[in-house]
């Protein structure tokens, strides 16, 4: 981390947000915080109104009540100042160009709206597409809208980004490029709100989970912390016992058996190692993990998991 970068630095702050459409609540009551230099993921099902969420945030919809501070000014409706647009950076999900400017162009053309920005070399450069700078934008790969996409939302130098999927469409390495490009922004100090389907990328990613369900975050904290929220853990092993005999075990939820051994979910792990070391001592490979972040965050959603973390209390003092 950049070393003058003030993490305690708060450049997104929402308190009792809400909107509804006919009538119908979509955010109920939503609190958030985002310092410098973190990059907080926001997960949910779909439907969970994390769209509502980000353009109410950005002014593109106006909330019916609540505070939003950007950048620690109070906005008001749906109206955002030049200069404050000037410092966000945003790539929508269906976020689209003209397609027949060709990439050097987009890029020329974004540049020439910051003041402080990018030159359209340098944007180019970003987006990895030097070999493609004279190429129309409708005759890219998906992956490589993507990657234009992103490199213009870093136009501004932005202090606060929002991605909204950066990597639909991507290839695995070219998803992991754009990974170590989200890292390298944070630790400029730029502060990062990310949506995304990938769990994996969440947990590579991010310092910090929200989940979203009908309106309301119902959980906040590292991937370790949710994936810990989860009622059972994992245990992998090899071993001689019948699954009738392992299901009998204390703890055990569920048995899937694979040709390189067993995978148990267990409510009391301890509990049940020790029941399966007493009762087989020819185990082995035995290995105990928490559950995967996409196990957690379905259980969560589906409304059977346990106290989330990050209470609202917690969540205003961070």
């Amino acid at each position: 981390m950049n070393p003058d970068v003030n993490t305690d630095q708060t450049l997104l702050q929402l308190t009792q947000l809400h909107k509804s459409f006919a009538g119908k609540p979509v955010l109920s009551g939503v609190d958030l915080r985002a310092k410098a230099g973190e990059v907080l993921c926001i997960l949910g099902p779909n439907g969970a109104g994390k769209t509502t969420l980000i353009s109410a945030i950005l002014g593109l919809i106006a909330a019916d009540s609540g505070d939003i501070y950007l950048l620690g000014q109070l906005q008001q409706g749906a109206s955002r100042s030049v200069a404050l647009r000037q410092q966000l950076g945003v790539m929508l999900q269906i976020g689209s160009l003209p397609a027949t400017l060709t990439v050097a162009e987009h890029c020329d053309l974004f540049a020439s709206y910051y003041l402080a920005g990018y030159s359209a070399t340098e944007l180019v450069t970003l987006a990895g597409l030097e070999a493609h700078a004279k190429q129309r934008f409708g005759r890219l790969s998906g992956g490589q809208k993507q990657r234009l996409l992103f490199a213009l939302a870093l136009a501004g130098k932005p202090r606060l980004l929002f991605l909204d999927e950066p990597t639909l469409g991507m290839d695995v390495e070219a998803r992991r490029g754009l990974w170590q490009q989200i890292r390298q922004l944070q630790q400029q100090g730029v502060s990062i709100v990310l949506t995304t389907h990938y769990l994996e990328e969440a947990e590579q990613l991010a310092n910090r989970i929200m989940v979203l369900h009908q309106g309301k975050f119902i959980a906040s904290g590292s991937p370790s912390e949710l994936k810990a929220l989860t009622q059972y853990k994992v245990i992998t092993c090899c071993s001689a016992l019948t699954d009738a005999a392992l299901l009998a075990l204390p703890g055990v939820l569920q048995l899937n058996r694979q040709p390189q051994g067993v995978t148990l979910h267990s409510s009391h792990a301890e509990q049940t190692v020790l029941a399966l070391l007493t009762a087989d001592n020819t185990v082995s490979q035995l290995e105990v993990s928490q559950v995967a972040l996409e196990q957690a965050f379905l259980q969560l959603t589906r409304g059977d998991g346990t106290e989330a973390v990050g209470s609202e209390k917690e969540e205003q003092a961070a």
